[in-house]
């Protein structure tokens, strides 16, 4: 008699799992990626290091979703940051922060579209960094050409704090909405409190909008603009931080073109950058090329980088080269190779990462080149 009621009970509670599956899931995922990595700053010296992220940033996440019905649903994301050549997870600047590559929930609807609230990948950024062969990751990274070492308006604002901890890429406090696609066009709006902090928290107070056009089809184009308002120190003013992006792409089935457009404009100074890429499908994977430009105008007064003096800028900048293939061994499995070079001009000292380490005194107009060869796992 009890077994006969277990053997009914088992199908029971199989149906009931399985109903409970289909209204929600959550998901452990990640990537691996590791590499040899070369890098060799003239006049400075050179680097061998074992890199991690240099094809994906290493990561691993939770993502979970429920469904509501009637065309409603609830999402979670929490992601955070693994270094593979260390064995570090979390925030490598930020002390207490684990979740340092997303931490949200969201409300999403068919026809009205997504409200999300959390600490999240800012929307100008996204813009300029998916139509970056690389996304913003590693030796190729279009981000090599913009960040707080440098005197102009990243600097201005935030100090020397890393701009991975400024709204250069993410925001804290953030709450987004994301229009539905309608007929290829789309826009978000995003608005984050500072709630008065300084920047040392990484806290900035964030207003933006972003309207983009993509139909599925070859052609796609998105134009964005974000206000930052960051306090250095308590007590003293906040300082204002206008980021704007335009980008356009063409995807041609045998190569696909891109051209983006950020700039960042402080009391001051601003700092105009460009970047055209190219991919390029072959058999088992793809060829990815890049040039990118930078260049500075106006003058600074404050938060001189060391070994500086205030005064224009205008002059400054710098070139950056950077040709690549991923090969396919599987859909979760790929090997990655690349070589790239910055030149500065003027009084800028960009170099690419994993290098020795550069200033204004040893490395002013320097050139710094790179290799690197890896592998990255999706799970």
């Amino acid at each position: 008699m009890k077994f006969g009621a277990f053997r009914f009970a088992l199908p029971l509670c199989a149906g009931l799992a399985s109903q409970v599956q289909a209204q929600s899931s959550l998901t452990l995922y990640g990537i691996v990626d590791a590499g040899f990595r070369h890098v060799s700053n003239s006049g400075v010296g050179s680097i061998d290091s074992l890199s991690s992220g240099g094809y994906r940033t290493s990561r691993l996440g939770i993502r979970g979703s429920e469904d509501l019905g009637g065309g409603l649903r609830v999402g979670i994301k929490l992601e955070t940051l693994i270094g593979v050549d260390t064995g570090n997870v979390g925030s490598t600047s930020m002390p207490g922060q684990f979740w340092n590559r997303g931490s949200y929930v969201e409300l999403l609807d068919r026809g009205w579209g997504t409200l999300r609230l959390g600490y999240d990948l800012h929307p100008v950024y996204v813009t300029w960094m998916e139509n970056d062969p690389w996304l913003n990751i590693g030796m190729g990274s279009s981000g090599n050409l913009y960040d707080t070492l440098q005197n102009g308006p990243l600097r201005a604002v935030f100090g020397p704090l890393s701009k991975n901890d400024t709204t250069l890429h993410y925001a804290r406090n953030m709450l987004q909405y994301f229009s539905p696609n309608v007929n290829g066009f789309s826009g978000t709006l995003a608005l984050a409190p500072r709630e008065n902090e300084t920047v040392a928290t990484g806290a900035a107070r964030l207003r933006l909008i972003r309207l983009g056009y993509n139909a599925g089809g070859p052609f796609s184009a998105a134009v964005a603009h974000a206000v930052s308002d960051a306090q250095l120190r308590a007590g003293t003013p906040t300082n204002r931080l206008d980021d704007s992006v335009a980008t356009l792409a063409w995807d041609f089935g045998v190569v696909r073109l891109a051209g983006t457009w950020r700039q960042f404009r402080a009391a001051g100074s601003r700092q105009a950058n460009w970047m055209l890429a190219a991919t390029v499908p072959v058999s088992s994977g793809k060829i990815q090329l890049s040039h990118g430009r930078t260049r500075l105008y106006g003058t600074v007064t404050t938060q001189l980088a060391p070994g500086t003096v205030a005064g224009p800028v205008d002059g400054n900048g710098g070139a950056m080269w950077v040709v690549g293939y991923a090969h396919s061994l599987s859909k979760r499995t790929t090997l990655y190779t690349q070589a790239a070079r910055i030149e500065n001009r003027g009084r800028s000292f960009m170099a690419l990462p994993g290098g020795p380490a550069v200033n204004a005194g040893n490395f002013a107009g320097g050139r710094s080149t790179g290799f690197e060869f890896g592998i990255a796992h999706t799970f």
